[in-house]
């Protein structure tokens, strides 16, 4: 019984490093692997006596972040009837909500130790490698190694469906990687550090491809954030100079490129000539600040979901079912609200927003919690920083693209979540086993 426990429990952890490593790439390798996972627990479940597991995973029935979750599915299925597409709500609601918060909770049950975070972590450079070849290959030669998918205005996309989901990817991913450099540049025996750093380099480079503005102010806040937890200060001050000079490079470039930012229809960007007293070097009538900030047709997303959301103010017009019900309105587009905020209001109403409210905050103080029990633990607090710097990161740039309704950038924020969590249960079995 012992061997068909333990191998199941290695199935589960097979299929997760799987995961991770196609989690760019495919939608249909990424529900193999969850499907996998969820089948081999279930048989772990049917095979062991009830508390008898090696491990347990997170106590979700006793956080605050449990019930917050089982409140807002109690109103998922309360207003599946009176959604705009009952069928759609109810096959969002197992293959999407219920499907990611198990990825989440097994994950915390899967990653019990120390080698099996660094296993979890190697598969994640391992894949990232492979993106940011997959962009250096498109950024050189116009198509993508993986899709062959052309640019978008000299915008990268590697294997994503769109520049802000790459950046989204990216924005999220690189603390980890930070971290990862940091930790192993201080084992000296181990040649790993430079490599990883270089990695960092490349997929920063990337990141600054994506020209997607919204990324780039995620990364900064999570970048000086982490900075500002971890109390150093004076690599605040590098980091923050380094964020200057980034902004600046890749802001050039994408006033260069992106004539999507201008008001007036060109057919090529400004001419770009820095000077002292011109860094951005546009010519006059031009303001770098108002061009990069331009919301790029985000206010018409906007409106569109606050007239959706007047019509539907209480519970929203369904679980998933946006995008369908503009299109029973008749808006003349559809397209998601690129913010997190209006597009849970959107689909639950004030009432889903407000048990998000208190998601959100429960969140918080789980990951705060966790952080807390490794505090002791130099390398596994580091990489909890840079994998709660990931999550803020990904946070941020939700209120202003979709990557609330991408599965792969979905996924890949649960999972964070659920390394996090796992990470303040490995103290306690160091002990327990010790």
């Amino acid at each position: 019984m012992n061997r068909s426990l333990i191998l199941c429990d290695r199935v589960m952890y097979g299929a997760l490093l799987a995961l991770i490593f196609v989690l760019p790439y495919s939608l249909a390798l990424i529900q193999i692997c969850l499907a996998t996972i969820i089948l081999a627990w279930i048989v772990k479940c049917c095979l062991s006596a009830q508390g008898s597991h090696r491990f347990q995973g997170f106590n979700l029935a006793a956080s605050g972040m449990g019930w917050s979750l089982l409140a807002i599915a109690l109103l998922i299925v309360l207003t599946i009837p009176f959604s705009h597409y009952p069928a759609l709500s109810i096959k969002k609601f197992f293959s999407r909500f219920v499907q990611q918060i198990f990825l989440m909770y097994v994950v915390t049950e899967i990653v019990h130790s120390r080698k099996r975070v660094y296993g979890v972590l190697t598969a994640l450079l391992l894949t990232l490698f492979f993106v940011s070849l997959d962009v250096m290959v498109q950024y050189a030669w116009g198509t993508s190694l993986i899709y062959h998918t052309t640019m978008l205005f000299s915008r990268v996309t590697g294997p994503m469906n769109h520049p802000n989901d790459l950046g989204t990817l990216l924005a999220t991913v690189l603390p980890v990687v930070l971290i990862l450099g940091i930790i192993f540049r201080k084992w000296k025996s181990s040649p790993h550090g430079v490599a990883i750093a270089v990695l960092f380099l490349f997929l920063a480079f990337a990141l600054g491809l994506t020209s997607s503005r919204g990324a780039w102010v995620a990364f900064a806040v999570s970048m000086i954030s982490m900075g500002v937890y971890l109390k150093k200060y004076k690599l605040v001050v590098l980091t923050i100079v380094l964020l200057v000079v980034f902004f600046w490079a890749f802001g050039m470039h994408c006033l260069s490129t992106r004539v999507d930012v201008y008001n007036a229809p060109k057919t090529q960007g400004a001419v770009i000539n820095p000077s002292f007293n011109n860094p951005f070097g546009l010519p006059p009538g031009y303001n770098a600040f108002k061009l990069l900030s331009n919301s790029d047709g985000r206010d018409f997303y906007w409106e569109t979901a606050v007239d959706v959301i007047k019509r539907y103010p209480w519970f929203g017009c369904g679980y998933s079912a946006y995008m369908r019900t503009l299109s029973d309105l008749r808006v003349g587009h559809e397209e998601y609200p690129h913010n997190t905020i209006l597009h849970i209001t959107v689909e639950l109403g004030l009432v889903g927003l407000a048990l998000y409210g208190w998601f959100f905050s429960a969140l918080f103080l789980e990951l705060k919690m966790a952080l807390h029990a490794i505090s002791r633990e130099r390398d596994l607090f580091l990489i909890g920083c840079g994998l709660s710097s990931g999550i803020l990161a990904w946070m941020i740039h939700s209120l202003m693209d979709t990557a609330w309704a991408s599965l792969q950038l979905s996924i890949l924020w649960w999972l964070f979540i659920g390394i996090v969590l796992s990470l303040g249960f490995i103290p306690r079995e160091m002990k327990e086993k010790g």
